[in-house]
Formats: structure tokens, sequence, C-alpha cells
């Protein structure tokens, strides 16, 4: 199994000071974004009204991760995207675009999982609480959450967007982009990564067997989604939308607790 993608984490980690340094998972989180980043891999172009509670996470390097909007001062991302204490962290609300329009808000603070393993990407949640009270729009909503361990279907379909890779030249990188893919069993996706790493009941898995369309670098924290309830956050995953290999979610519903714990939502 090729490590390439460890020294593609190291050159982001060294470029862009404000994002995690100490995962070493041996698959490539989603924040290891290419200079070129571009967005979903196999999906389409999409409004912000269609998804308002979608965000972008930056800093002074620009977008490098998404979120989801959960309430009027918060909003839930990856636990590699933020970590406790971190400092220059923005996010863009009401926006297709992850580099203009919306409105810019300055993170307060980071709540990073007090269980985040760097090294399994277990427990990848981070919540950010914003420094000002977001107004809703057409283009900026909440999301609705799930129950604590409230279980996905398997074959469910659900839809993941951000702004991450296309892994196609071709696809301008300006517009916000979704695509659909079914839930994965847990056993099944244990299967598919068995010789890698473990998957664990905190994760959810999506993706087609045959590969085609996933999340991919730069679409780390974002939203996956059943209807308007947010079920997943981009986490990790082998290459992007490569045939036998899911791509691999926080699961929301294992920590919906602590996410009302922290965030009184």
């Amino acid at each position: 199994m090729t490590r390439i993608i460890l020294l593609l984490a190291a050159i982001f980690i060294a470029v862009a000071a404000s994002l995690p340094s100490d995962g070493s998972h041996p698959l490539r989180p989603w924040w290891n974004a290419p200079h070129s980043s571009a967005r979903v891999v196999g999906g389409f172009e999409v409004d912000v009204k269609e998804i308002p509670f979608q965000v972008s996470l930056s800093s002074g390097y620009g977008h490098f991760c998404g979120g989801s909007l959960l309430n009027e001062r918060w909003v839930l991302t990856a636990g590699h995207c933020a970590r406790t204490g971190e400092h220059g962290l923005q996010v863009r609300i009401g926006s297709s675009r992850h580099a203009s329009g919306g409105k810019l808000i300055k993170v307060r603070a980071a709540h990073q999982h007090p269980q985040y393993n760097g090294a399994t990407i277990d427990y990848d949640f981070t919540l950010l609480e914003l420094e000002e009270t977001v107004t809703f729009t057409d283009s900026c909503r909440p999301v609705e959450l799930p129950k604590q361990d409230e279980p996905i279907q398997d074959g469910t379909c659900l839809q993941v967007s951000g702004w991450g890779n296309t892994q196609n030249a071709n696809e301008s990188s300006s517009v916000l982009r979704a695509t659909n893919v079914p839930a994965v069993s847990l056993e099944e996706c244990n299967e598919a990564y068995s010789d890698v790493g473990t998957v664990t009941s905190r994760m959810v898995c999506a993706g087609y067997r045959e590969g085609g369309k996933d999340a991919c670098q730069g679409d780390s924290g974002g939203p996956l989604v059943d209807g308007n309830k947010l079920v997943g956050v981009v986490s990790w995953g082998y290459g992007c939308a490569v045939p036998g290999y899911p791509g691999v979610y926080s699961r929301v519903a294992a920590v919906r607790d602590w996410v009302k714990e922290v965030s009184g939502v």
C-alpha cells in the first residue's frame, strides 16, 4: 500500500499552520487538500439554498474544510479540521462559493471531541462557537440532528457536499458541489478496510462498490445528510471514489449527547 498520501499530509501541514499536526492515520484524511483544490468527485453543482447549512472553514490560507451550521452560534466540523485553542479560524456562511459571497464570521472557540484520536481518526468531531449570531435566510439555515445512537439503514441514499477535489480538471472549483451515495454496513466497510485500519462504531460508510462518487480532499468536516438530517461528517478514506473503498464519515448519532452538552443544541 502506497504511502504517498503521508507526504501530501506533511506538505499541507507545513503550509497551513492552522491545521492539526497530530493525525497519523495510514490513510489520507480528507483535509490533505492539493494546491489545485476542486470539489466532490462524480457530483453536480448545487446552490447553497439547497444545502443552507453548508459552510466553509478557512484560515489565512483560504478554504480547507467544510462544516454544518447547527444553530445561530454553532458549527459542527471534523476533529482534524480544528482543535481546542486554535486561533485565526473563520466560517463563511450563506454562499455557494468558498472564497466570496455570504458572510465571513470569526470562530470564538473550537471544541475538539475529548476522545478524538489522530492515529485512528476516531471521534473525528469539533464544535465551533462563532463570535457573532447568525441571522437565518434562504441561504443560511441550521441542519437537523439525529437522536443519540439513531441507526442508518444500509443502502439509504445520502448526500455529501463540499468544495473538495473533483479529480476533473475541466470542472470549476468555484461553486459548491454535491453527490449522492448509498450507506454501507459497518461489517462491509470493515472488510473493505481490513488491510489498513479499523472502522469503529463512531463511523458510518457510504459509497458504491464500483466507486465513481465520493467526497475527496478539501471536503473534510462537511455534511453527509439523509434529507435535511446530518448523519455524518466527512472524515477519511482510501483515495477518492476508488472501487471497493467507500468513504468513511464520523457518525453524528454516536456523539449526539456530547453535541448537546457542549453547544446546547
